[in-house]
């Protein structure tokens, strides 16, 4: 990991997408809670936003929403950790004294309210989420998706291979006078080409009927999500330690110039006095 950046943002990365369901908003989050510190990506699909705060940021807008309220930054901070963290990672899940709503703001902004019990006093928090730049939204979604999608691409390639040597098995097995105990059990032959068309064909119109909110990020795709950046940030990680100890070997010594034999220095000096 680069040194010079935000701690946050590697572990960020780690984690995967997760569904949830705030105030019947159906949106995908990110939230890392550190110490004293948080970030929170979320997305509907048509926009994502983000939200990053420090210990100072957190104990302001804490004193701002809870004028009431007298406590530390780290008492503030533990209590909003606790009760933000299902809202945003347990599908959107809030215990009974926890109210939560989400507002879209005119200037494009994602609002989150979060309403508690701190002490026996309200405790009140906003999310005050913007719009993610490019980049962001590049680096934590849509590079994991396609590299997604390249690895099961190339999944459904190895079945269908293993597919085709399946058939010439018991192809081969038939030849010999081998047969089936159960009817049922008998299945046409594997064609790749056909079985795809077929599949897009009859799987498509399915596809497009489900809700638009269904976003369909399940637990399995979650693990995939998670492997795929795990793995581009340990080449990330190896790529400069692989580039310094490139750096650190010694440059390879100049070649020793060689003495022409003395029969060509005598030769050259005699040409010199000629």
């Amino acid at each position: 990991m680069n040194p010079g950046a935000d701690p946050a943002e590697d572990v960020l990365l780690q984690h995967p997408w997760l569904p949830v369901t705030i105030a019947g908003c159906q949106l995908l989050a990110k939230s890392w809670f550190g110490e004293t510190a948080y970030r929170v990506l979320l997305t509907d699909l048509q926009c994502v936003w983000e939200e990053r705060m420090d210990a100072a940021a957190i104990e302001r807008r804490a004193q701002e929403l809870n004028r009431r309220l007298r406590a530390s930054a780290g008492a503030f901070f533990s209590h909003l950790r606790e009760v933000a963290q299902p809202c945003l990672s347990d599908g959107g899940r809030t215990g009974d004294q926890v109210q939560i709503s989400v507002s879209r703001q005119e200037d494009g902004n994602l609002a989150l309210r979060l309403k508690s019990d701190l002490a026996g006093l309200p405790f009140y928090w906003e999310f005050h989420c913007s719009p993610a730049p490019v980049a962001l939204v590049c680096g934590e979604l849509v590079r994991p998706l396609l590299a997604m999608s390249r690895l099961l691409q190339r999944q459904v390639e190895h079945l269908g291979d293993l597919l085709v040597r399946k058939d010439e098995e018991i192809q081969d097995y038939q030849e010999n006078g081998a047969t089936l105990s159960r009817e049922r059990l008998q299945t046409d032959v594997f064609h790749r080409q056909a079985h795809t068309e077929a599949f897009i064909q009859k799987t498509l119109p399915l596809l497009w009927s489900e809700p638009s909110d269904a976003h369909g990020f399940n637990a399995n795709l979650q693990q995939l999500y998670a492997a795929v950046v795990a793995h581009r940030s340990a080449r990330k990680r190896k790529r400069p330690e692989e580039t310094g100890a490139e750096q650190n070997q010694p440059s390879p010594e100049p070649p020793a110039q060689m003495s022409p034999p003395a029969s060509e220095w005598r030769s050259k000096k005699t040409l010199k006095f000629l």
